[in-house]
């Protein structure tokens, strides 16, 4: 330092774990250097990495101190870029335009195979900036409209995680919504920092795929490239990384759900690795936040000293009051002001969560004179075959029957050719308006698939102008009466009338089932027709409609910019009271199989068990699992089938043994 603290940038040689590390400053070397290679594509020295583009347009190469942090192929294939149907994308040109800066760009859009909506006049851009501490990658693209930039890890990355459980950083595992900053690490200490942002409203932009890669399949980590617009994507690659890219936490608990006892302190099994070479001090804080404030109610910060490629077990315990929903989080702090965060959904002591309900004093009185307004209306099935969509083992038809205010709702059916009754599913739908397909067929069983909103199954009667259909979700939300979900949920009853009209149905073995929304409408038709065997709910959208209005824990189906102009937020919050799903569970007298993704922030996790805490635990099936998104995978798909196989045999489905 000069006098008054000047810092004198001269160059130096830092030595990073015995490896000397340029450092380019006032030398007349620029930080960034691009060079064009002789075979096609170009070769960038910077600061804190290097990187190739290849002639194809796509990344080669990225090192960081010596070690290549992408697959290397002995062929220079693409390892990092646009992927579409499996494979790296081959782009026209590649064109410096800065000292900076390659954009390298594809064909003219062709608008019969454009995806909707794209603003990119071509197949693709991407405008590579490399800066000294990290890459920028601008990708516009109108070739999918949800289209994938991807990177595919070299062996080192794989290795150094592999048997561990950080989920944004292990190839195949989720990557958790609230952490949009996913890293791999390597057994040399360096450290690759992705920078994806947000896509969409609280998903975390970051998928594990497949993909071919120097000719074989590989995992890849991928970030979301909507065509609507363009998407800026960042990687940093750290030599010596700060504590906060430098540790990684692999979290357990005795419980696989994540379902914590009672009774007892609040205890996960989070083990800390310092996965840099140098030695790392950071204070880790330890919090419970309540579910729907997200405010912590209760904290332990440790003080972390780890060794290089050191690791040490995270204090958890905390005491609890009261049983629930809560969230977890680690927070790393620098200085003692956070520096990086994530959290996580879990359930203390469930076995005793006696949730209240939102139920109106007319509750009951208005689902029995809306059942009685079903019921006076004639069903009116109509039944067409469709030999394109049935076997040699089923029949399948396109069905329709009657409901309220004379609409109708569509939807297929298939049923075994063999004599016989077979038990039979109703499936309700996920959310939105779009075709069903084909049907849903097995040599086992009737499967039954609807639409709710009034249009046939290939949207074919879906009227130009305006339909309550069109919008189901707000319909008539002025009042319970008027409103679409009135309709909707009386439907999924006429749907168990139109099973058990049909001879070939037993009448003792009819399930539903759904997932999202349609995991909501299972947990209301089982609510509200107790000739329903068997509920199957899965990440399910509906339960606590308050609860996503005011605090927002989820964002489907509609937060607080739904309320009718001139009501007050009191006279809204009652209206969705008589459609929260959450107010019918505790009417469901069957046993119920239900999973829960823990990091749902579509439909919300704690909301879920919510809904799913009013049925009694001895009918009650329940598997979460911890890191699955909304949609994603259950973590013991085989438990729940088993289930639904022991109900289709007219077994007791649930186990002997229920755990809570």
């Amino acid at each position: 330092m000069r006098p008054g603290g000047r810092l004198v940038r001269d160059a130096v040689l830092l030595i990073c774990a015995g490896v000397p590390v340029p450092v380019r400053a006032q030398t007349g070397i620029p930080e960034v250097q691009l060079e064009p290679l002789p075979q096609g594509g170009y070769a960038c020295r910077a600061a804190s990495y290097e990187a190739r583009v290849g002639g194809d347009g796509n990344l080669c190469a990225l090192t960081c101190r010596g070690v290549g942090l992408l697959a290397a192929t002995a062929e220079d294939d693409p390892v990092a870029g646009l992927l579409h149907s499996g494979r790296f994308v081959t782009l026209r040109t590649l064109t410096q335009t800065a000292p900076d800066t390659l954009v390298v760009e594809g064909e003219p859009q062709d608008p019969a195979t454009a995806a909707p909506g794209s603003t990119c006049p071509l197949s693709a851009r991407l405008t590579y900036r490399f800066l000294p501490d990290h890459l920028e990658v601008l990708v516009e693209q109108s070739l999918d409209q949800y289209g994938a930039f991807a990177w595919a890890p070299a062996d080192c990355v794989t290795a150094s995680r592999d048997a561990l459980t950080d989920c944004p950083t292990r190839p195949g595992e989720a990557a958790l919504y609230g952490q949009t900053d996913p890293r791999w690490t390597t057994a040399e200490g360096v450290v690759l920092r992705f920078d994806f942002g947000v896509w969409q409203r609280g998903f975390a932009n970051a998928n594990w795929r497949t993909a071919e890669v120097g000719g074989e399949s590989r995992p890849v980590l991928e970030a979301t490239v909507p065509a609507a617009a363009p998407t800026r994507l960042a990687v940093y690659p750290l030599a010596q990384p700060d504590p906060q890219d430098a540790l990684t936490f692999d979290v357990s608990a005795a419980s696989p759900d994540f379902l914590l006892a009672g009774d007892q302190p609040a205890h996960f099994d989070i083990r800390v690795t310092n996965t840099a070479a140098e030695a790392v001090e950071a204070g880790v804080r330890f919090e419970v936040r309540d579910y729907l404030t997200r405010e912590p109610v209760a904290a332990r910060t440790t003080e972390v000293q780890l060794a290089g490629q050191a690791a040490t077990e995270l204090p958890t315990d905390l005491p609890l009051e009261r049983p629930g929903p809560y969230r977890a989080a680690i927070v790393v702090e620098d200085g003692g002001a956070p520096a990086r965060s994530y959290e996580w959904v879990f359930g203390y002591d469930f076995a005793a969560y006696r949730p209240g309900d939102t139920r109106p004093a007319d509750f009951v009185q208005f689902w029995q004179e809306a059942l009685a307004e079903s019921a006076a209306t004639p069903l009116d099935v109509r039944m067409t075959p469709v030999p394109e969509h049935s076997t040699g083992a089923t029949d399948a038809f396109r069905i329709s029957f009657a409901t309220l205010g004379g609409r109708r709702i569509y939807g297929w059916y298939a049923r075994p050719k063999a004599p016989g009754r077979y038990p039979a599913q109703a499936r309700f739908p996920s959310s939105g308006i779009y075709p069903l397909p084909a049907p849903e067929a097995a040599a086992d069983r009737c499967c039954l698939w609807i639409l709710i909103h009034g249009f046939d199954v290939d949207l074919s009667n879906m009227p130009a102008g305006d339909d309550p259909g069109k919008s189901y979700w707000t319909a008539g939300i002025d009042d319970p009466r008027t409103s679409m979900w009135r309709t909707i949920y009386v439907s999924l009853v006429r749907s168990v009338d139109f099973l058990l009209a049909q001879p070939e149905v037993d009448p003792s073995r009819l399930a539903v089932v759904g997932g999202s929304q349609g995991g909501g409408l299972a947990m209301v038709a089982a609510g509200l027709d107790p000739r329903i065997g068997l509920a199957m709910p899965y990440h399910s959208g509906l339960p606590r409609l308050d609860w996503t209005v005011t605090h927002e824990p989820g964002y489907w189906p509609f937060g607080m910019g739904a309320r009718p102009p001139g009501q007050t937020e009191g006279q809204f919050l009652r209206t969705l009271s008589y459609f929260d799903a959450a107010n019918f569970t505790g009417d469901i007298s069957c046993p119920v199989v239900a999973e829960v993704g823990l990091m749902d922030t579509v439909t919300a996790a704690g909301n879920q068990l919510c809904a799913l805490a009013h049925v009694p635990r001895e009918r009650l099936f329940l598997v979460c699992s911890p890191w699955a998104m909304h949609g994603a995978g259950s973590r013991a798909p085989s438990l729940t089938e088993e289930c639904y196989a022991r109900f289709r045999r007219g077994e007791a489905p649930l186990p002997s043994r229920v755990e809570p």
